[in-house]
């Protein structure tokens, strides 16, 4: 996981305009929120030669090296804001030191990427310029797909905008040859949770143990059941998760899936949270209130949201004092918000689906969907509850549980399903907890 030394410089996305009239739920959110006006957006303040982030990758006689725009960046270098049409260009620059010719697949940087003339038609008019004029700029700011052996072509491909991080790859082909480059890259402009954290720092020197797997079956079942919630005293909700591997490659993971990162709680993210509750509009990385494990508040907080901050899955992860086998230890909590209500802990805060393993199920599935996981099992330490005898959290929604967190250990390499390991310990009745007796 890069610290925050290396994440200093982002910007935020604009909000999409209004679509529905305010809700009476929404508008009182607005003005509980106690927001006084909107705040604008943080600057980008580094300088905008971008191709000075460039990551580069070899393999072989090939080299790639690969740069996603900011907003920023991509207005200052097109001369228009590709950013608010939700366009994201990707720099590649491709150095083909092999004897054929090398083709570049750009559903590799983005499976729904823009041709040319789909930018230019979004501008038409912009500038001053017809459709025409800005099909030619596109079109001559795009990279060649083809690359000539003992040659370097650059250029860009116009991939759809991903406001915070972005995982993509440089797949080339050529007669007998074929190469493939992975890049996970943060978006300058976003002042994520986990700028704040210094991970290098985070545990005392000696103080991270590292467990074989029995004993860290051990450890995860004795952990807390629960987080805690603001006051840092009351039971939050349940500790369900928990992911292996590197910070980076965990990550990569999630953002490959469609997970954003979430952006700090400031006034204008506030404002922002309270437009897309009122009107429905999309914020991918609305902030997360703090929940808090191991002593402090999420090391990091992901979401995939839906239509908008009131229908969304998020989940909170903490870096944990141990390791297994030498790999990091990631211990979390998810669920899943289906609305708002008043509460007499925060005034206004999202409602909870009771039915809380249902997104725990979730990102199991999303994870294993995408060929990242290595291992998959489950161990105790929830507790169980019911819908007769149902727990709650800390804003006083009731959830019903199997007790179960799942445990995720992230591989380095594809894996497909038939070669997923599943660990021998607990495992869910497949019985949607809280249902009723006898039925699924």
């Amino acid at each position: 996981m890069q610290t925050r030394t290396n994440v200093h410089t982002w910007l935020t996305t604009e909000l999409r305009p209004a679509r529905r009239p305010a809700a009476g739920w929404s508008a009182l959110l607005v003005l509980l929120l106690g927001v006084a006006g909107c705040a604008s957006a943080p600057r980008q303040t580094e300088s905008m030669d971008y191709r000075a982030r460039a990551e580069t990758r070899v393999e072989g006689a090939v080299r790639v090296s690969a740069v996603v725009l900011s907003p920023a960046e991509s207005a200052a270098s097109f001369g228009v804001p590709l950013a608010r049409k939700n366009i994201q260009p990707v720099w590649l620059e491709i150095e083909n030191g092999e004897d054929t010719d090398l083709f570049l697949s750009p559903l590799g940087v983005d499976p729904d990427y823009l041709a040319p003339s789909e930018v230019a038609w979004r501008f038409k008019g912009k500038n001053g310029l017809k459709f025409e004029d800005w099909i030619d700029t596109f079109v001559d700011r795009h990279v060649a797909l083809v690359a000539p052996p003992h040659s370097t072509v650059s250029g860009y491909v116009y991939a759809n905008l991903d406001p915070g991080a972005k995982v993509f790859t440089i797949d080339l082909f050529g007669a007998g040859v074929a190469r493939s480059f992975e890049f996970a890259q943060l978006v300058p402009g976003l002042e994520a949770d986990f700028m704040r954290v210094d991970f290098d720092r985070l545990h005392q020197e000696g103080a991270v143990r590292d467990l074989d797997l029995a004993q860290f079956r051990t450890y995860l079942e004795q952990l807390p059941c629960c987080v805690l919630g603001g006051d840092q005293k009351s039971p939050g909700d349940p500790a369900n998760l928990v992911m292996v591997g590197e910070g980076l490659q965990v990550l990569a993971a999630l953002v490959r899936q469609g997970w954003d990162l979430t952006e700090t709680i400031r006034g204008n993210t506030k404002w922002r949270t309270a437009m897309s509750s009122m009107f429905g509009s999309t914020y991918r990385t609305s902030p997360v209130s703090p929940l808090y494990l191991f002593g402090r508040a999420q090391d990091i907080a992901l979401q995939k949201a839906r239509g908008s901050v009131d229908q969304r899955n998020h989940m909170r992860l903490w870096h944990a004092p141990v390791t297994l086998n030498g790999q990091k230890v990631w211990v979390g909590q998810i669920s899943r918000d289906i609305g708002v209500k008043l509460s007499s802990k925060t005034l206004v805060t999202h409602k909870v689906d009771p039915i809380i393993d249902e997104a725990r199920l979730y990102v199991t599935l999303d994870l294993v969907s995408s060929r990242s996981l290595r291992a998959l099992g489950y161990v105790k330490g929830v507790g169980h509850s019911s819908r007769d005898a149902p727990r709650r959290n800390y804003t006083e929604d009731p959830y019903y549980t199997d007790g179960l967190r799942v445990v995720m250990i992230v591989g380095e390499a594809r894996t497909e399903l038939t070669d997923l390991e599943h660990l021998p310990w607990e495992w869910p009745s497949g019985k949607i907890a809280g249902s009723p007796t006898g039925r699924p």
